[in-house]
């Protein structure tokens, strides 16, 4: 991997890696309250499934489109269920309401992992035997 591509590699893990604190920072500041108030527990919270995808990547050594694409599928829900707590569930609710953000994620991670096995699996059936 050369360094270009792998200084944008980084550089959109980075970016991806941040959005959840953004938009924890972007609602708080609609609403009028302290945006950084509770940042650090409610990004680890909201960053979870991010920083699994990202170690998972790491640990596997796919420094790839398949993390980026993950973690930008992460994003989107993320950001989808952040507009469904705002405009669907009552305020005195949301709170329970992000319980429900951990099954899914959890979802999400899974078939993350089914997709990756196949495509490695698909991979390494092309390959010549030694």
């Amino acid at each position: 991997m050369t360094m270009v591509t792998s200084a944008r590699f980084a550089a959109l893990l980075g970016l991806s890696l941040v959005f959840p604190a953004v938009l924890f920072v972007l609602v708080g500041m609609c609403h009028g309250g302290n945006a950084f108030r509770g940042l650090l527990a409610n990004y680890l919270y909201m960053a979870a499934p991010h920083l699994i995808a990202c170690a998972s990547g790491c640990w596997l050594q796919d420094r790839h489109a398949a993390v980026l694409l993950m973690l930008g599928a992460l994003n989107v829900l993320l950001a989808a269920f952040q507009w469904w707590i705002l405009f669907a569930v009552a305020p005195r609710e949301s709170g329970l309401a992000w319980l429900l953000y951990i099954p899914l994620w959890v979802a999400a991670l899974v078939v993350f992992g089914v997709v990756l096995f196949l495509v490695r699996r698909k991979r390494t059936k092309g390959a010549l035997p030694a």
